[in-house]
């Protein structure tokens, strides 16, 4: 039985129309989803979608992001290097913002595999650094590597410990948060005047999005319960208690990740299987796609970013 939603998840508004039908990916099952986009702001959002007890069922052995670099079999240390860019790219991020000392707090929404932490701490040790996820199996098997690091399971209202944190991290969580604007609220009401807020989503107005239609990976089907964009994810903060000060048409993330997995999707290739043998095809066409990627500061590829910080009154 799916869950049918009744109001926008930004604005609130109850009329909406069909705008994509998507198979589920990453699953083999071929069974396909809407998207309706709301008549009012114009958000994109996964209806009817799975009820958030039945998600188990799509994070299976076909569902890369878990499987991580070990996926990739003897490239997978290449892989891992990758990953360990990005973290460098979030912290750059993160500290144009906000400057970490011992009296500072981060906390960062679904932290998974919480190596962004990890390299925040080495850089700044004496912050204090606090993940959040529905799940450990991203430290369970490694907590000696997160030492210094407070790593919790569930959801932020069932958090009471952390005091008001001066930065606040979500890298590709929202687009799964079933109620992005109940969220938003509880961060504000644990937040300080001086609170950042930093959001890296996919962008629904996108090259990506555009070029590859109901194949778009940035659609996650369906684990992915909204599509924003600059426009609907300023509608979200306002509503919410939040006041946008900068926004990015890019994210940490590099764009082709995205063109390479809508590719893998269009192509309905095994999620399952060894990606070994993918790899250098990945790798020529990242090369070949490099032009394009030094243009997404200019146009969005796939991901955008937003920094916001409380509302006033």
């Amino acid at each position: 039985m799916k869950e049918q939603i009744k109001e926008c998840l930004a604005c609130q508004h109850h009329k909406f129309s069909s705008v994509q039908k998507t198979k589920a990916m990453m699953h083999p099952s071929g069974e396909t989803f809407n998207f309706d986009q709301c008549g009012n702001c114009g958000l994109v959002f996964l209806n009817p979608r799975v009820p958030v007890e039945n998600l188990n069922e799509y994070y299976s052995q076909w569902y890369l992001p878990y499987r991580g670099d070990a996926a990739w079999g003897k490239y997978g240390m290449l892989v891992a290097g990758d990953q360990k860019k990005v973290d460098q790219k979030r912290v750059d991020t993160v500290t144009k913002y906000v400057s970490p000392n011992s009296d500072s707090v981060v906390l960062d929404i679904g932290c998974g595999k919480p190596d962004f932490l990890k390299l925040l701490k080495e850089k700044h040790p004496s912050c204090r650094t606090i993940g959040i996820d529905f799940s450990d199996s991203g430290w369970a098997m490694s907590k000696s590597l997160y030492e210094g690091i407070e790593l919790y399971v569930g959801e932020i209202e069932s958090v009471e410990q952390f005091p008001p944190p001066d930065l606040i991290t979500m890298w590709h969580y929202l687009e799964h948060d079933y109620d992005p604007a109940g969220t938003l609220q509880a961060l504000k009401n644990r937040s300080h005047p001086n609170t950042h807020l930093v959001v890296e989503v996919p962008n629904f107005d996108s090259k990506t999005r555009r070029d590859y239609g109901p194949h778009w990976a940035g659609y996650h089907t369906p684990r992915h319960t909204a599509l924003w964009t600059p426009e609907t994810m300023q509608t979200l903060m306002e509503n919410n208690g939040w006041k946008v000060i900068r926004s990015y048409p890019y994210g940490t993330l590099d764009p082709y990740t995205l063109k390479w997995m809508s590719e893998m999707e269009k192509r309905e290739i095994d999620w399952s299987k060894s990606m070994e043998p993918e790899f250098w095809g990945y790798v020529r066409g990242k090369m070949a796609y490099l032009p394009v990627t030094m243009l997404e500061k200019q146009r969005s590829l796939g991901f955008m970013t937003c920094v916001a910080v409380p509302a006033e009154g």
